[in-house]
């Protein structure tokens, strides 16, 4: 127990008595004043607006208030204490306390309520122990908020309080001020695999190892299960700072963690802003070191990121267009854009892929980047997916009452819609009701999707195969699993990534990849199409190593459907005028 609040022990207690100087209450007072040493300390007060006054000026210990001066709606003590956050304790006293008023004193924040006639020593000296006990145990709880238990470090309540302090400073001095977020990549998945004693233990020893690594000033705070932060005040080279740190967070979290037997290896992003380069406001500062800290977090490794206003930018355009895309799709706000795939041999079009884009009523024309991840998130992607297959059939019978028929339309398929169960029947009766040959459909599947779950993605891909669609792999060549996906599934078609294709020119390593594809491709009696080509150069590589087809901005880019159609039909009367292919097809593709 604090010695100075106890009157057993050393200072003696301070006591503001608030009182009308009255006999009743003078008669509080003797009691105190002929009180054995140590005794107490008084201050009397005889109005509201001298105690409030005293009690900003000197510490007391506690207050005793006249229930006149707590029942006063116009100089309510306790009223005006809580207002102006002053902590004393209150034990309000009268002559006679009705019970109501007493709970509404309690209400108010009073700690206890007597009455004049049990007042004496041995009540106010179990006043003072019962305070003692009271702000001790409020010490403790609030220790116990400041820091971490697990790992010593400050907690987000107090590097929320450190960070006020830093900004206020900083704002003051017209210095800098550095935020750095850290995430623990991967202690999630240690936590729930290996169990809670282990992933506690795991994420001490990272704290201990971060901590050992700072400068003398710097403390590591932890302000999320596997997220931690840290404050860095500086000059103008604080971005060089803070590099130099990340530098050495970086290299300390290379070597796994030694926990219970286990070899852990763990990554970290980080997401650093600065005050006042990129943040006018501590609420900024720290909006912004998180927005770069969700950026470093989409990659692998020790990886971090400054804050940039474009990156922020985007993030916040997703955050407020999340809420419309289920309005969207009521509204049929989406549209479909198709780039044609070329027959590198005859130069003409003989399929195209459909590609979904948001024409969003303010933004404008908003492309798949944008949405897409928020529809998988959501689980819109389903409803949304079947939206896209049916308007590419009505659109392909657009096209072959016009006369330009499509040998092909590819349409993309998401991990999420493999998930529906309806899917199959769903496929099914939309193909029924169009009238659309199932083999003028191609599903693009992307190796992730596949290797989600295979095993469910297999047979709902077997099941689609019975209808008569083909499927082709899309960005053939990125993924680790790709061999086998050949082998397994009823794959017609693969598509090269167009981050080989653009670099068959410059970059031996990507040319021989694409004609390893290539050659693979045909060996497996598949045919094969390059994305992204953009070059003469590039489509004669292709045509050269006999890749079958293209698709890329060298023919054309993703149109909508009336742009389309001008290029089919020049095709067609140009055929028609020709009887055959020539190499003015290909001036009269490409111009389109």
């Amino acid at each position: 127990m604090p010695p100075e609040l106890n009157p057993d022990h050393g200072t003696p207690p301070h006591l503001l008595i608030v009182a009308p100087n009255e006999p009743d209450y003078q008669a509080v007072v003797w009691p105190l004043l002929q009180a054995p040493v140590p005794g107490y300390r008084l201050t009397w007060s005889t109005s509201v607006r001298e105690a409030m006054s005293q009690g900003r000026r000197a510490e007391f210990q506690m207050i005793l208030l006249a229930d006149c001066f707590a029942a006063d709606p116009n100089h309510n003590y306790l009223h005006l204490a809580r207002r102006h956050q002053l902590k004393i304790p209150v034990i309000v006293f009268g002559q006679s306390i009705k019970s109501s008023h007493e709970e509404r004193f309690i209400e108010d924040g009073a700690i206890d309520v007597l009455e004049l006639t049990n007042i004496n020593l041995n009540v106010l000296r179990r006043a003072f122990r019962y305070i003692a006990r009271l702000q001790q145990q409020q010490h403790q709880i609030r220790t116990l908020r400041l820091y971490d238990d697990l790992t010593g470090a400050p907690s987000r309540l107090s590097f929320t309080e450190q960070l006020g302090h830093a900004f206020e400073y900083a704002d003051r001095s017209a210095t800098k001020l550095g935020l750095m977020m850290l995430n623990i990549d991967g202690f999630k998945r240690v936590h729930n695999a290996l169990g809670p004693e282990i992933g506690d233990e795991t994420i001490s020893k990272v704290a201990s190892r971060l901590q050992a690594g700072l400068e003398s000033g710097q403390e590591l705070a932890r302000v999320g299960d596997n997220q931690f932060a840290l404050l860095l005040p500086g000059d103008q080279d604080l971005q060089a700072q803070l590099n130099k740190l990340i530098d050495r967070i970086c290299y300390l979290q290379q070597r796994p963690y030694r926990v219970q037997g286990h070899n852990l290896a763990l990554g970290i992003s980080i997401g650093c802003a600065i005050y006042p380069e990129s943040s006018k406001d501590m609420a900024s500062l720290v909006r912004h070191a998180g927005s770069a800290l969700h950026l470093a977090k989409k990659e692998r490794g020790c990886t971090f990121r400054f804050y940039e206003e474009r990156n922020f930018e985007d993030a916040v355009n997703q955050i407020t267009l999340e809420p419309e895309l289920l309005n969207a799709l009521r509204q049929e706000q989406f549209v479909l854009h198709y780039q044609p795939r070329i027959d590198i041999n005859t130069q003409r079009i003989v399929g195209v892929e459909a590609l979904i884009r948001w024409q969003h009523p303010e933004k404008g024309l908003l492309f798949p980047d944008t949405f897409i991840p928020m529809a998988e998130k959501s689980g819109l992607i389903v409803p949304m997916g079947y939206w896209v297959f049916n308007k590419a059939l009505e659109d392909m019978k657009l096209l072959d009452a016009q006369g330009c028929e499509l040998n092909r339309i590819g349409i993309n398929l998401s991990f999420r819609q493999f998930q529906d169960d309806t899917l199959v029947p769903t496929i099914a009766r939309l193909l029924s009701r169009s009238g659309i040959h199932a083999g003028r459909v191609e599903f693009e599947l992307t190796e992730t999707a596949v290797a989600l779950n295979e095993q469910h993605v297999s047979q709902c891909i077997a099941d689609l195969s019975t209808l008569g669609v083909t499927f082709s792999l899309d960005d053939f060549g990125t993924g680790y699993s790709s061999f086998a996906h050949l082998q397994k599934l009823p794959i017609n078609t693969l598509k090269i990534d167009k981050a080989f294709v653009q670099g068959v020119t410059d970059n031996p390593d990507d040319a021989e990849i694409v004609r390893a594809i290539i050659n693979l491709a045909h060996n497996l009696r598949k045919d094969v199409v390059a994305e992204g080509a953009e070059t003469a150069e590039q489509i004669a590589f292709l045509e050269r190593n006999e890749c079958d087809q293209v698709q890329g901005y060298y023919y054309s880019k993703p149109v909508a459907l009336p742009l389309l159609f001008k290029q089919l039909k020049e095709q067609r009367q140009k055929l028609a005028g020709s009887g055959s292919a020539t190499d003015a097809d290909k001036d009269s593709v490409s111009s389109a």
